[in-house]
């Protein structure tokens, strides 16, 4: 059964609003609107629940202006008004080069012969059971124009860039199979042995907008690339993956009701075990590997890996609670901590929580940075509250030297330990 991955969205997830359109970020697995499964979360309903919440409860019009696979993430324009929709749909349509521009990222596989080049055939849907597939045709298909260009290449990967022309469902998936050189992950038109869904992103949207006379330029960052990169391994091989957990997500891969969200829900390879956990009301750095030693070696407490945290905390902590958490402070159990390393944060700026943290508007907040070489159960927010200063956030940056770095909440990448400092 095809798991329902739950979306949940907060002004983090918009990347552009004006007084006409807005466009969000998607994530891969995320369908673009209904589906014949009615809990089946969506963009749109989600995108529509956000505007309301944010508008006290008064309903926002609003339009998807084009689609994307539902494993495809990126950029994701709506319309906020008749005119704005009405704009859009035509703009769509003419995929006029001079008035709007879709270009995406995909690791295909292998390399190519040309860094850049153009691919212009026929297009025509063949259904095989329930899956629908386009095939290239010499007549009776629809014209598709893709054009392409070689960003990066490993030699057994590649990342390019394909600029489309035209709109054909499948379009560039069923280019990149065409060219030889399918998009990873594919589950229609790969091979892979992961089947997790294509490793395509669209990741810049260029259009003019007849209401300000100007030009509107989109661009994200995708969520993957050749750095970050790692086939899906065989059994025998060992994999080592960096997870930014979000917040209210369980630390294990099973959950107890359909609401719940856990580890299953962000496409994590197979047969990956994370090591230690991460309370569910906390975020941040998760490892997890299929390696036994490795996990050992990590997670024994006699290792002595040094943990860090950032924590966000209720009032403005003083020096003193500071020196206090540093020397040890009495827990449950009337269990002292052992020294610990600690400073105040200034200035600290993080993207936001979903859903926010509560604060009070009369009581100020502060930042302080927490590395501990011990991991007693809820000991963090423990170390805070015995100190009178409550924990609102709690956020793991790294464990060792492994770092969380700039990897986005929910996303994950791979790591090599052995070329850890």
């Amino acid at each position: 059964m095809k798991k329902r991955i739950k979306i949940r969205l907060s002004a983090n997830d918009i990347i552009f609003e004006d007084g006409n359109y807005i466009a969000l970020f998607k994530k891969a697995g995320w369908p673009v609107h209904k589906t014949l499964d009615r809990f089946r979360d969506n963009c749109t309903d989600a995108l529509a629940s956000f505007l309301k919440n944010r508008a006290d409860g008064k309903d926002q019009y609003l339009v998807l202006a084009h689609r994307l696979d539902v494993e495809t993430s990126g950029i994701l324009l709506f319309a906020k008004n008749k005119e704005a929709n009405k704009y859009l749909q035509e703009l769509f349509s003419s995929h006029d080069p001079n008035k709007i521009t879709k270009s995406y990222l995909a690791i295909c596989s292998g390399e190519l012969s040309e860094q850049e080049g153009r691919i212009e055939n026929f297009l025509k849907a063949n259904r095989v059971g329930h899956i629908e597939k386009m095939a290239v045709v010499n007549s009776g298909g629809k014209k598709a124009i893709t054009d392409y260009k070689v960003i990066d290449t490993n030699k057994q990967y590649s990342l390019l860039e394909f600029t489309i022309l035209t709109g054909r469902k499948h379009q560039i998936r069923a280019h990149a199979k065409h060219m030889g050189h399918p998009i990873y992950g594919d589950p229609i038109y790969s091979n892979s042995k992961d089947q997790s869904g294509q490793r395509l992103c669209a990741y810049k949207l260029r259009f003019f907008d007849k209401f300000s006379n100007e030009e509107i330029n989109l661009k994200v960052e995708a969520p993957f690339s050749l750095e970050n990169f790692k086939e899906l391994s065989s059994n025998g091989d060992n994999q080592y993956i960096i997870f930014n957990k979000p917040y209210d997500v369980l630390c294990q891969f099973g959950k107890d009701h359909r609401d719940q969200l856990s580890l299953i829900d962000y496409k994590l390879p197979k047969e990956v075990y994370p090591i230690g956990r991460l309370d569910k009301d906390s975020e941040g750095l998760l490892i997890l590997t299929n390696d036994g030693k490795y996990k050992n070696q990590m997670a024994n407490a006699d290792s002595k890996v040094e943990k860090t945290y950032i924590v966000q905390v209720d009032g403005d902590i003083t020096t003193e609670a500071i020196e206090k958490l540093k020397r040890g402070v009495v827990i449950k159990g009337n269990y002292k901590t052992k020294p610990a390393k600690v400073k105040k944060l200034a200035d600290f700026k993080i993207e936001e929580r979903v859903p926010p943290v509560r604060v009070r508007k009369s009581i100020p907040t502060s930042w302080i940075e927490v590395r501990i070489s011990e991991g007693r159960n809820r000991q963090i927010r423990r170390m805070c509250a015995a100190v009178d200063f409550p924990t609102l956030r709690l956020i793991r940056v790294a464990i060792g030297d492994v770092k969380l770095g700039k990897l986005k909440v929910g996303e994950f990448s791979y790591f090599d330990p052995s070329k850890q400092k």
